[in-house]
């Protein structure tokens, strides 16, 4: 999976520095560090809703990348378990981001790609809403936000498999959660940012 990923790499058998479980209790002192990062960078403060963002996020990236990559790459379905009792892991990178995520376990699937897809949507969706649901974002995060970005996190994982293999990676995907970055200096909204196509 590693070799088709631009900048993640995938550890299969292990757990990483991060259980998912424990970098989901980590959220809270990673958006203050990611918060703390983003002000010297800039040299503003920074709005707290963009760690907010950012974190819920690498969150959900960790379930739709090893998912969507297992199924496109496979034929494999991973193993994600749940919050509590989760086989998936993750490194930081100076950034405060995945760099490195670990699963346990994956299982053969389906032959046919979408078939697989769905399977691992759906395997996705039970852990990415359990995540949006608990999520402590340390300001008020909508029912759309949340509910919005795990769907949006699995489309463009699903869109970096695909490319990975030369499928094509389409249109940007048009999100129905926003990650905050236009409120820092000198950034903008991303391709299929909601606020663009309202202000159409």
């Amino acid at each position: 999976m590693s070799r088709h990923h631009g900048y993640l790499a995938f550890v299969g058998g292990r757990h990483l520095s991060r259980p998912l479980t424990s970098a989901f209790a980590f959220s809270g002192e990673w958006r203050t560090k990611l918060t703390e990062l983003n002000t010297r960078l800039y040299a503003v403060p920074s709005p707290p809703q963009v760690a907010s963002a950012f974190v819920l996020q690498h969150l959900l990236s960790i379930p739709a990348q090893v998912s969507a990559f297992a199924a496109v790459t496979g034929p494999w379905l991973a193993d994600l378990g749940t919050i509590d009792d989760s086989g998936l892991s993750c490194d930081l990178a100076p950034g405060l981001y995945p760099q490195r995520l670990g699963f346990l376990r994956v299982t053969s699937a389906a032959p046919d790609l979408e078939e697989r897809l769905v399977a691992a949507r759906t395997a996705y969706r039970i852990v990415g809403l359990e995540i949006a649901d608990r999520y402590d974002g340390g300001v008020k995060v909508s029912s759309q936000q949340r509910l919005g970005m795990v769907d949006d996190l699995w489309a463009l994982a699903v869109r970096e498999a695909r490319g990975s293999l030369g499928q094509g990676v389409g249109p940007a995907v048009e999100r129905q959660s926003c990650c905050f970055i236009y409120a820092l200096p000198g950034c903008h909204e991303c391709a299929g940012c909601p606020r663009l196509s309202s202000q159409d």
